[in-house]
């Protein structure tokens, strides 16, 4: 009996192994997401991080700072506006808050539809470039981006801003 047992096991484990590697049938998830559409609206700034990019380099122990405090930062209201899928204008409401960015409307638009990294604010005589940090999308609801600034000589990044908000 235990011969015909062992006899009969590499049978098994092929059927087993051939069982297993069927193909699988998996249902359709539909359209992609669009990460457009959920920047439309107005966002209120929640929280303010400065990094020193330079003591990051040097790998000092202080490298980042919370400022959403020292300040009136909540303050600060950004409004972008779609139509449809679209980007069209943008304004920026300061309030007590520093101006975190420079112009207080224009027209935005993004480096890339589906995945964009760069919103490209602009008023008639200016630009201002911001970096996505991440989009609004499924479980994360807030909106993140990031400025920086830069040594005049030597084009290094010294001081990093990340931004935080979240849609009223």
């Amino acid at each position: 009996m235990k011969k015909n047992i062992q006899s009969l096991l590499p049978f098994l484990l092929l059927a087993i192994v051939l069982y297993g590697c069927r193909k699988d049938s998996y249902k359709s998830i539909g359209d992609q997401a669009s990460t457009l559409t959920p920047l439309a609206g107005t966002w209120k700034l929640t929280q303010v991080t400065q990094t020193d990019e330079d003591a990051a380099r040097k790998g000092f122990p202080y490298k980042t700072m919370d400022l959403t405090t020292l300040f009136a930062y909540t303050d600060f209201r950004l409004t972008l506006n779609m139509n449809g899928t679209t980007p069209t204008t943008f304004t920026t409401t300061p309030g007590n808050s520093p101006k975190i960015i420079r112009l207080a409307s224009g027209n935005w638009k993004v480096d890339d539809p589906k995945y964009p990294k760069v919103l490209t604010l602009t008023n008639a005589t200016d630009t201002a470039l911001v970096t996505l940090g991440s989009y609004p999308v499924g479980a994360n609801k807030n909106l993140a981006i990031s400025l920086s600034k830069k040594d005049a000589t030597s084009g290094k990044v010294m001081v990093s801003y990340s931004y935080v908000f979240t849609k009223q």
